[in-house]
């Protein structure tokens, strides 16, 4: 009778052991998998911030003599290889906020050349934002400029869009709408101020190079984590503030 009770101690005691060693290689398996995971988070954060860094370094550069597909030089950090190309295109799309401007270069076009500038998704005026054109061009050696005010394709009642304000066509590609401005000549640049609202904005027909494409490609030369950043960036331009100023081309001259 005692051996018959020894031997079922032992069972239990055999089953007592194998559910401690399940549960304890379940634990360590869980272990593992986790530290396993969050080495690969890590590994994974540092390629992005690696990828950031290529679109950090890409702002930075000039942009006013980039005209065609550049490739900055390779900012490989710690076994992570990182490629940024920076595509220019000849139109700008963007978004503006009310009161803040976008800058156009014009200087190359020829005279009356026809710059089409689209906004807004919206047909109610009030959720339409209208537009304001600042255009700078040179006569002998003198800066002028030229100012254009339109708004929707029906002009909203006062206060807003008095009749200063020209009344535009309707736009294409989910545009709501569209307004052509001829450049004078010489012309150096035009600043694009949105008033009333926040908008979308499609600019065409300027020509040079208005908007840039960075893409930022980073690669773990150790590993597979990969990952890719790509943002736009219009032409750099001064405030708002500065379209109620006083600009030369050169020295004031008090008279």
């Amino acid at each position: 009778m005692q051996k018959k009770q020894s031997g079922q101690i032992a069972i239990v005691i055999l089953l007592i052991m194998v559910v401690l060693l399940t549960v304890g290689l379940s634990l360590a398996s869980r272990t593992t998998q986790e530290v396993f995971l969050s080495q690969q988070e890590a590994e994974s954060t540092r390629v992005f911030n690696a990828a950031e860094s290529g679109i950090e370094n890409a702002l930075s550069q000039d942009f006013s003599g980039i005209s065609v597909e550049t490739p900055l030089t390779d900012i490989g950090i710690d076994n992570v290889s990182v490629n940024t190309i920076i595509f220019p295109q000849d139109v700008l799309e963007t978004q503006i906020t009310e009161g803040s401007t976008v800058h156009l270069d014009l200087a190359g076009l020829s005279v009356g050349a026809p710059i089409t500038i689209e906004w807004s998704k919206e047909l109610n005026c009030n959720l339409s934002a209208s537009i304001i054109t600042s255009t700078y061009y040179d006569v002998a050696g003198i800066t002028k400029v030229e100012h254009e005010a339109f708004g929707p394709n029906s002009p909203c009642p006062p206060p807003r869009d008095l009749d200063d304000f020209e009344t535009s066509s309707f736009g294409f590609s989910g545009y709501a709408y569209r307004y052509t401005v001829n450049i004078p000549a010489n012309a150096l640049y035009m600043r694009i101020k949105a008033v009333y609202n926040d908008t979308p904005l499609r600019v065409t027909g300027a020509g040079a190079s208005q908007f840039f494409v960075i893409r930022s490609e980073a690669d773990n030369d150790l590993g597979d984590e990969n990952r890719a950043i790509e943002v736009g960036r219009s032409l750099s331009t001064g405030p708002s503030f500065m379209d109620y100023a006083v600009y030369s081309g050169g020295a004031l001259a008090q008279e």
